[in-house]
């Protein structure tokens, strides 16, 4: 929630200056200076120079039209009781729009391209009802001021709903609104807040940018497609730019970088420098934000085709359609790596530590020589995890969750974990790994779990809450977890990153 002390503080500071310009740029005078404030703002939370000349460019160009393009403004300009005059401004935009590019995907094209320009103007129309939006490409920054202030933000429509996404401008100011007056915020102080207090508050692009030094080992490796005029990006070492790519990537993961035609063909490699995400208001849907870019001696699709590992990839019949996302093998990575002769880390899964363990005589042996090591393979210490976890439960009863909980958390006595594992010395026969099965789903509901493991000698079972832990999803012995592309599929499941 927004501490009103906290908030008094920056209002009678630095948030005075900031209240009175969005002030008199929205409602008085829109002024040529308001780009290059907003560019300063802007330059908190995003780390693309690339947008933050593309939303200067657009504030610049809406300085210069300014009063005279209104032909699809609603001439309402008081706030009335119903949030009717809100869509019915958007509506006004869409429909003059839809008289040119007819297309929901075209029209919601145009609008998140110049969303700075459209939502600035109306902002202006109607200050009381929308909020200049500044947030594209960075919809995960607004994410988390909702959830650091306790703004409940309205569900993201799907991808293809296109006309969808569009109005989700109008219930994004709709919330705001709700959220501006509970708090008793004007228009310009909740600019003020969103733009300036709010970002500052989480700490701007370091909370979701990891410098390029600190990166973690990467988990994953994925491709991402561009056109033949991106291939300049892999030559400037420094930049930051968000891409199309999945919403499952990790800080520090691989992105390879294809090159579509007239090149055709594998040219750079990257690194992820934030997890990915959904942004509504990308046409894309799906970003994270790269880096880090290496040229590689480039690698064409008809050597793929003819290539005995890469020619079985359907990415590669599918002759690189729709690969944005889409997830390389870390085997097939290495393989690249080794045929462009690139100088680049190959990812191998970690050591499975001294394969000369003891007989395994009890159940404790496969906590310490199996489980133990497994965790830390997946990147966890020993403060990452309890055994024999004692939660409370209704009136100061309780129940131990035996073997290993994974990142417990226990608040206002309602425990919660990412996965546990129940082990076991040895699961001979099908009722046995039933047994142990149930067990663990009766811990997992408890801790509202992700997922849960059933581990013994002969390997590991893994599954989901997303069928109520009735089916595996993975099925490994302890020696098939020694191959990288094993290890990986576990990994991305139930490792730290995750």
């Amino acid at each position: 929630m927004l501490n009103p002390y906290v908030w008094q503080l920056y209002l009678n500071g630095p948030g005075r200056k900031t209240v009175a310009f969005f002030k008199k740029n929205l409602s008085i005078t829109f002024t040529k200076d308001y780009a290059d404030d907003i560019y300063r703002f802007h330059r908190l939370y995003c780390p693309s120079e690339n947008i933050l000349k593309e939303h200067h460019r657009q504030l610049v160009d809406l300085h210069k039209t300014h009063p005279n393009i209104k032909r699809f403004v609603s001439s309402v300009r008081n706030a009335l009781s119903s949030t009717r005059d809100c869509y019915s401004l958007l509506n006004d935009l869409y429909e003059v729009l839809e008289e040119d590019l007819e297309k929901p995907n075209a029209i919601f094209s145009e609008f998140s391209t110049g969303i700075a320009y459209y939502t600035t103007l109306m902002a202006i129309e109607s200050p009381e009802w929308c909020v200049p939006y500044y947030f594209q490409y960075t919809f995960n920054v607004l994410t988390r001021i909702a959830e650091t202030f306790g703004i409940d933000l309205p569900e993201i429509p799907p991808k293809k709903d296109y006309r969808g996404r569009f109005f989700y401008y109008a219930k994004i100011c709709e919330t705001l609104k709700a959220f501006r007056e509970i708090h008793h915020l004007s228009p310009y102080e909740l600019c003020a807040f969103l733009y300036d207090f709010a970002p500052r508050y989480i700490g701007g692009t370091k909370s979701f940018i990891i410098p390029v030094e600190k990166l973690p080992e990467p988990k994953s490796v994925y491709f991402i497609g561009g056109a033949k005029d991106d291939a300049f990006l892999s030559k400037h070492t420094h930049t930051i730019t968000p891409w199309q790519c999945s919403p499952d990537t990790l800080a520090g993961d691989v992105i390879v970088m294809y090159l579509r035609s007239p090149i055709s063909a594998i040219d750079s490699i990257w690194r992820s420098v934030s997890t990915g995400f959904n942004d509504p208001f990308f046409y894309y849907y799906r970003c994270t934000y790269i880096a880090q870019p290496k040229s590689i001696s480039r690698f064409s699709l008809q050597a793929m085709r003819q290539d005995p590992i890469f020619s079985k990839l359907s990415t590669v019949r599918k002759n690189m359609q729709g690969i944005n996302g889409v997830e390389l093998q870390p085997s097939v990575y290495n393989h690249l790596l080794d045929l462009t002769h690139a100088s680049l880390p190959k990812l191998a899964a970690p050591s499975a530590g001294d394969d000369s363990v003891h007989p395994i005589a009890r159940e404790k042996d496969v906590e310490d020589q199996l489980i133990k090591p497994f965790l830390k393979r997946l990147g966890y210490s020993e403060q990452d995890y309890e055994q024999q976890l004692y939660i409370p439960i209704g009136n100061h009863n309780g129940t131990l969750i035996p073997d290993f909980v994974i990142r417990p958390r226990i608040q206002n006595e309602n425990p919660t974990a990412f996965f546990l594992i129940e082990a076991k010395k040895s699961i001979a026969a099908a009722r046995d790994l039933e047994d142990a099965k149930r067990q663990a789903r009766s811990y997992a509901r408890q801790l509202n779990a992700a997922f849960t493991v059933v581990a013994s000698q002969e390997g590991l079972w893994i599954a989901s809450v997303a069928d109520d832990y009735t089916q595996d999803i993975l099925i490994h012995t302890w020696d098939e977890l020694k191959n990288v592309d094993c290890f990986h599929a576990v990994a991305a499941r139930l490792g730290k990153a995750r």
